[in-house]
């Protein structure tokens, strides 16, 4: 019989790995994906589809790899930009991540993604939402089709757009919401269950993530 809790614990020591600064040598790197790969096979979820009430929750990243081998060396907390986040929609704005969390809703089709930021230098504390839409296909049981449609950039205590922009170096006039037009996109949810959840993405990502407690804050 297999012990789902051993491979789990795997993939979290493996997760453990990282360097001080968040980044995965060739070795640890390796170690991640072989125990991901020995974990994913014996999902008790396999129809995700059939079960979207099961998988509706606030999401925890644990692990991303957000893409191809070449750029798995990139933690989760890490400096990006507005601009690649939006499909060029944002001015190329620096922002620094703290962390990722993900909100899929199954009653409104929800699959939103929070992007916890500050200055690159530090400071304010924000949040840059995307927000998607989920569709799904009888023929892929796994697979989540989604299309990002709108952006906003909102402070955590209660901050003005004009202290927002200022804090982030962002022109007077800016937006802090936008419409987006994201590629087509998929993610397929290939392991979920009471508390973890492993998703593959349409451009070689890689996610693992813990299911939160906490209510949905952009649903």
């Amino acid at each position: 019989m297999t012990d789902l809790n051993l491979l789990k614990e795997n993939v979290l020591s493996a997760i453990a790995l990282s360097s001080e600064d968040g980044t995965y040598s060739d070795e640890a790197y390796d170690k991640v994906q072989a125990a991901i790969q020995s974990l994913v096979p014996h999902s008790p979820t396999p129809r995700p589809i059939d079960e979207q009430e099961f998988v509706s929750s606030a999401w925890g990243t644990l692990y991303a790899q957000f893409g191809p081998r070449h750029t798995a060396g990139k933690p989760i907390e890490h400096v990006s930009n507005l601009k690649i986040l939006s499909w060029a929609k944002f001015p190329e704005i620096p922002i620094f991540m703290r962390r990722l969390e993900q909100e899929i809703d199954h009653n409104t089709r929800a699959y939103n993604n929070i992007h916890y930021v500050t200055p690159v230098d530090g400071g304010m504390e924000a949040a840059y939402r995307v927000f998607g839409e989920y569709a799904l296909d009888g023929d892929e049981p796994q697979r989540y089709k989604v299309n990002f449609y709108k952006g906003d950039f909102i402070g955590l205590n209660g901050e003005s757009p004009e202290g927002i922009r200022a804090a982030f170096g962002m022109d007077p006039d800016q937006p802090l919401e936008v419409e987006l037009q994201s590629p087509k996109l998929h993610s397929d949810v290939v392991y979920v269950d009471g508390d973890m959840r492993i998703n593959y993405g349409s451009v070689g990502g890689v996610y693992v993530l813990n299911r939160l407690t906490s209510p949905m804050q952009s649903v």
